[in-house]
């Protein structure tokens, strides 16, 4: 037993697959497995394999040869090369040698050294959208275009984005620096939530831009991340931002709170006309919904292209509408040649307002039509846009008898009563008496109409001076009688809720005179405006010193959302952007101070 086992104990461990004969390509593998199977294993491993210590040793011997021939390059660039000259020289008798060093040796390559990106140049990339890999194409091929040696300068991708991530940070402290060196006696708060998609583009987060105005000033201080869209979660975004940019104006109930002051409350007009157009939109049954999109109007976007656009059909093509329009066409154009004339946000607004073609009027700019755009029930401008447009082309567009008769009620809705107030919805001097005009069509509108901005129509030049006469009157009753903790407590809570059967009865009353309240004196104390001119006939207003300081001030209050819809539309833009801060803020100063895109104004310098 003791044999067999030292007998085996020499024997190989084979291992080796039971195959491994037939998978074998290489013959000598297959030798040496069979002899090592052989009895007594034939053979032994040497200590070294000589044809890898071979092969390891030419490799070495390579790499010193390429040291060798670097070391001797480096210094064949860096030796002189002696020429002699020989020249003659009337104070030397003998030939002179003039020495001559020159440097010789394989040409190096220069580094760039000039920087291309300055702060114009960073914001410009911002502002339209160009990547650092696709600024590295438009530099070069601008340098070469105007003669540039571009080799001088550095233009490279991780140059440019080091650049530009700097040119980023220092603008937005320079931009801070310059808000906070603004004496701004008041201002307004703008915010609005909205979600985006995080930056691994799996989740969604609630953005939060907040805006500042005042006159001659709109400043976007950032946009805080929420972690949800409760009330106390807005107040602190809304509250840590300001604090951050040494604005203590807060906004929201608990924010009044959080801040121990009394505030003025400045609901969004075009909000408000939002909600009112979609009441109308749902009620006219135009389109069913079943999600965000509008099947109708998705339907009419994909069949513009084969519309005929020079044969379309005013409002006079339908009986039923003229029939309901004929009194107030004249008005509304009148209106609508006015106001077109003026500069807005956006460019459907300008086109809202040229859909008057519908009344058979021809805008300044002649008639065309823009292809449909975005459709969804977010896009609220939209509804009245399509409407217009489908009713227009109705001929060439298939429409049920009950989207045909639903296109009518919302188009004589918005010509009739919606057009004229949301164009005047941004001027807050007019925006008191227009809530009391619509109200007179809109019943549930009386819950908009919020008492501390009653007193602003008293700037309104469409309210007689009697009635004028009749509020100072009033505001220097309350003044004289003093307010007290119990009144104005009072009075704050007290809010308007009428029912439908009150509403002829409450419109009835002088309004809106019998709005003013406690409340509405606190404009005067809030903007340290005085009430001296109150004292005076309102004819003599209009010449009166503290009159116009008054309407100067209310003139530059906004109390519609647009300066931070237009935040908002930022921030879907660069959500991809790590610095989003710094680079809304930058494209924001950047487009305040290059609005156009005219020689004139591109020759501005720019002003960091």
């Amino acid at each position: 037993m003791m044999n067999t086992f030292e007998d085996k104990l020499n024997e190989l461990f084979d291992i080796a697959h039971s195959n491994a004969l037939n998978t074998i390509k290489i013959h000598e593998d297959k030798l040496f497995l069979i002899i090592q199977r052989e009895k007594g294993r034939h053979g032994c491993m040497m200590g070294i394999d000589s044809k890898l210590t071979s092969l390891e040793f030419r490799k070495s011997y390579l790499q010193e040869q390429k040291v060798r021939q670097k070391e001797k390059h480096e210094i064949a660039s860096k030796s002189p090369v002696v020429s002699i000259d020989y020249i003659s020289d009337e104070n030397f008798t003998d030939e002179e040698e003039i020495i001559n060093i020159e440097s010789v040796g394989p040409s190096k390559i220069k580094r760039a050294r000039k920087e291309i990106i300055n702060h114009r140049l960073s914001a410009a990339l911002n502002k339209c959208k160009i990547s650092d890999r696709d600024a590295v194409h438009l530099l070069t091929a601008a340098a070469e275009s105007i003669n540039v040696n571009t080799s001088e300068y550095i233009i490279n991708r991780s140059s440019i984005k080091r650049a530009r991530e700097k040119c980023r940070e220092q603008l937005s402290e320079a931009i801070k620096s310059n808000f906070l060196n603004v004496n701004l006696q008041y201002c307004v708060v703008h915010w609005d939530s909205k979600l985006l998609p995080g930056l691994t583009g799996r989740d969604t987060i609630d953005r939060l831009p907040v805006i500042i105005t005042a006159p001659n000033v709109e400043q976007l201080l950032g946009v805080p991340q929420l972690s949800s869209g409760r009330g106390n979660e807005i107040c602190s975004a809304v509250y840590n931002t300001l604090d951050d940019w040494g604005r203590l104006n807060g906004a929201c109930v608990l924010l009044e709170q959080k801040l121990n002051r009394n505030i003025l409350f400045l609901d969004c007009h075009h909000h408000i006309f939002e909600i009112i157009l979609q009441a109308v939109f749902v009620t006219s049954k135009l389109s069913v919904m079943s999600g965000p999109d509008i099947p109708l109007f998705k339907r009419f976007k994909n069949n513009w292209v084969n519309l005929d656009l020079r044969n379309f059909h005013t409002w006079t093509s339908h009986p039923d509408v003229f029939e309901e329009l004929k009194y107030v066409v004249d008005d509304v154009l009148l209106f609508c040649t006015k106001r077109i004339e003026e500069n807005y946000p956006r460019d459907d607004y300008k086109e809202f307002i040229e859909l008057i073609i519908f009344l058979g009027k021809t805008p300044p700019r002649g008639i065309h039509f823009r292809p449909p755009g975005a459709y969804h029930l977010a896009r609220w401008m939209a509804k009245g846009i399509y409407c217009f447009k489908m009713l227009l082309f109705y001929q060439q567009f298939k429409l049920s008898v009950i989207e045909k008769r639903g296109l009518k009620e919302v188009c004589c809705f918005i010509v009739e009563c919606y057009l004229e107030a949301w164009i005047c919805a941004p001027d807050p001097i007019t925006a008191p008496l227009n809530d009391i005009i619509i109200l007179k069509k809109l019943v549930d509108y009386t819950k908009y109409n919020k008492k501390n901005r009653r007193i602003f129509s008293l700037f309104d030049d469409r309210i007689d001076n009697n009635t004028k006469s009749k509020m100072a009157k009033r505001i220097l009753e309350i003044n004289e009688e003093g307010i007290n903790a119990d009144d104005q407590e009072k009075d704050s809570q007290k809010k308007i809720v009428l029912q439908f059967d009150d509403v002829q009865h409450f419109l009835c009353k002088d309004l809106p005179l019998e709005l003013i309240s406690n409340k509405s004196i606190q404009f005067f104390q809030r903007f340290c405006i005085s009430k001296d001119f109150l004292h005076k006939d309102p004819s003599l207003w209009n010449i009166t010193t503290e009159y116009k300081e008054a309407k100067d001030v209310i003139t530059t209050l906004k109390v519609v959302n647009d300066s931070v819809e237009r935040g908002v539309k930022l921030m879907e833009e660069f959500n991809d952007k790590f610095t989003k801060q710094y680079v809304l803020q930058i494209f924001q100063d950047y487009r305040k101070q290059y609005p156009g895109f005219s020689r004139k104004v591109l020759k501005q310098t720019y002003n960091k």
